[in-house]
């Protein structure tokens, strides 16, 4: 054999190779798409894809307040994800730009006051309180010099206080102060400020002489020399704040969604109330304050944390917000409230864990603040 044949056979050998290397390539199929995205997963990543794929995604409004303890909790714990949720979250610096977004659609929850969505039910807002996630735990600051003097509500008159507008602790305050026959319209300024933060900065400048803000701000004023002059719990007793809020029309396409939604705010509950240490490595994430003002801030006496809607205090809490002159309204908030979602999300922790006593102890407080 010469060396052309050799050489020629060798070329051969080399085409035939390549066309090989070609087919596997392609599957064994000389038709298939040369664009065709090759999958380089491995099967346990791709499981996991397919997994997160079939979850339902909730896109959740929350403010940076360890008032959404639960809320932390319930994404970093997981308990949405057993329930077959994703749950984004989205921050929010007040109450009324969380709710703009509800409106626009860009969110289909929020967490974020009382006085906000009793504001927006009042106009004619079709949307659905549907839990909670938090109770009192606004408060007011001063300067030290000033605190003792705004700690009487007479003596606001001609005073000027910075707020957040449709917060909760504006709307118990001026509930308070019609209460003590202050006309809060008339005879006290309020400064209605873009966040907590600003608020603290006016009260320390002197631009206001006190300021309504929410946990953990009065930690974080106290370490700027600043003092409490009252808490809203000394005016209005186990006040509801942040309400679990959806539009109305979500709720009645995909109910089941926000009865499992409902049921992860449950058991972060009892993670809550279970977990201290781990509850405040969750709260951190979120809100960014060191972990002795967190635990400071959401363990106390005028602060406390439940997924219950509490439909009578709410429906308390309007008829203050309309006896004060803050609304002015004919619409019904119980109309507005569905605690059944909650209470649907309940029965089936009890039916899922019948021996499981705290979710049993919910159940009690349930029938009182909502039957």
């Amino acid at each position: 054999m010469d060396k052309k044949h050799i050489f020629g056979i060798f070329i051969a050998l080399i085409v035939l190779a390549g066309i090989g290397v070609i087919l596997l390539s392609q599957g064994g199929s000389s038709d298939s798409d040369s664009s065709q995205k090759v999958n380089t997963s491995t099967p346990t990543e791709q499981s996991i894809d397919n997994s997160a794929s079939r979850l339902k995604t909730i896109r959740h409004g929350y403010l940076p307040s360890n008032g959404g303890a639960l809320i932390f909790i319930a994404k970093e714990e997981g308990f949405w994800t057993e329930e077959d949720l994703n749950v984004e979250l989205y921050q929010f610096t007040k109450g009324p730009d969380a709710y703009n977004a509800l409106f626009g659609d860009k969110i289909d929850t929020v967490g974020a006051g009382t006085g906000a969505p009793a504001t927006f039910i009042a106009k004619g807002a079709a949307i659905t309180i549907i839990g909670g996630l938090m109770s009192e735990g606004q408060l007011v600051v001063a300067k030290p010099e000033n605190s003792k003097e705004l700690s009487d509500l007479n003596n606001w008159k001609g005073k000027k206080i910075a707020t957040i507008a449709m917060s909760s602790g504006d709307t118990v305050y001026r509930a308070a102060l019609s209460r003590a026959g202050v006309d809060w319209k008339k005879d006290v300024t309020f400064l209605e400020l873009s966040s907590p933060t600003v608020i603290l900065e006016a009260v320390e400048s002197g631009k206001a002489d006190g300021g309504i803000v929410w946990i953990p701000f009065e930690i974080l004023a106290q370490k700027q020399g600043l003092a409490i002059a009252s808490y809203s719990y000394q005016y209005y007793d186990n006040h509801p704040c942040c309400r679990i809020v959806l539009k109305t029309e979500t709720l009645n396409k995909d109910r089941d969604t926000y009865v499992k939604f409902e049921k992860g705010l449950i058991k972060a509950y009892k993670f809550f109330s279970e977990n201290q240490n781990k509850s405040v490595d969750d709260i951190q994430k979120y809100v960014t304050v060191d972990k002795d003002t967190i635990r400071k801030s959401t363990w106390n006496n005028y602060f406390y944390a439940s997924p219950d809607p509490n439909k009578k205090g709410v429906e308390e809490y309007y008829q203050q917000m309309k006896g004060s002159g803050y609304i002015d309204t004919d619409v019904k908030v119980e109309d507005h409230i569905d605690s059944t979602v909650y209470k649907q999300a309940l029965d089936e922790l009890i039916k899922e864990n019948p021996n499981d006593q705290f979710y049993q102890n919910l159940l009690s407080e349930y029938k009182k603040m909502n039957e």
